[in-house]
């Protein structure tokens, strides 16, 4: 069931005597893919937390104190890629969002996001990670290093769009091809990435806060 930003969403839910928790974008990515899939977390760290309102604290005060939680499904990311040195594709999942740069991060190209945060900037305000896309924020290689640092320092509010150097989208699927970049993952980092193609995988995993 996919909801939309700024509305209600999640439904009372008994805290769950084996809720494990983790602390990343990246854990949550992993958890969906281990054989501990199906046992039930929260977390406490990353753009799935800031989207959600969590923070480190209030989640420790629930589930410590309390007995009674808010459940969410959230969407997930499925990323088909390749390397200019792989000769299969490879598969990845991703809970927040990645970054396709040329080089540093002021060379970003492409912006997927499930949650809209980047780095703690709200780069893509009206995405949520159940809204059911992945929302898509593509930047014109012709800004300028004033015009980008301008854009990122209004990002902090997501005061920076509409902007005529960038073009915001969202998708279920989105497919992305160029010269050899960088993409920064959930905070990790995957060399000479060619193409990638995305689909969203909706309500892919359950979050307790």
């Amino acid at each position: 069931m996919t909801i939309r930003k700024l509305g209600p969403y999640g439904t009372p839910a008994s805290r769950p005597s084996n809720l494990v928790t983790k602390h990343s974008d990246y854990e949550v990515a992993r958890h969906f893919n281990s054989d501990a899939r199906a046992t039930p977390c929260t977390v406490t760290k990353g753009s799935i937390a800031q989207a959600l309102g969590l923070n480190r604290e209030s989640i420790i005060h629930t589930s410590q104190l309390e007995q009674q939680m808010t459940l969410v499904n959230i969407d997930l990311m499925q990323l088909e890629y390749r390397t200019d040195t792989s000769e299969n594709s490879i598969f990845l999942i991703v809970a927040g969002t990645l970054a396709m740069q040329r080089r540093t991060a002021l060379s970003t190209s492409l912006i997927l996001s499930n949650s809209g945060i980047l780095r703690g900037r709200d780069v893509l305000p009206r995405a949520h990670p159940n809204d059911g896309f992945v929302d898509v924020l593509e930047i014109d290689q012709e800004i300028t290093l004033r015009q980008l640092a301008l854009a990122w320092s209004r990002s902090r509010t997501g005061s920076h769009l509409p902007h005529p150097h960038f073009r915001v989208s969202r998708a279920t699927e989105f497919q992305w091809s160029g010269s050899p970049s960088k993409m920064v993952a959930d905070g990790v980092a995957y060399a000479g990435v060619v193409s990638l193609q995305c689909t969203v995988l909706a309500d892919a995993i359950a979050i307790y806060f």
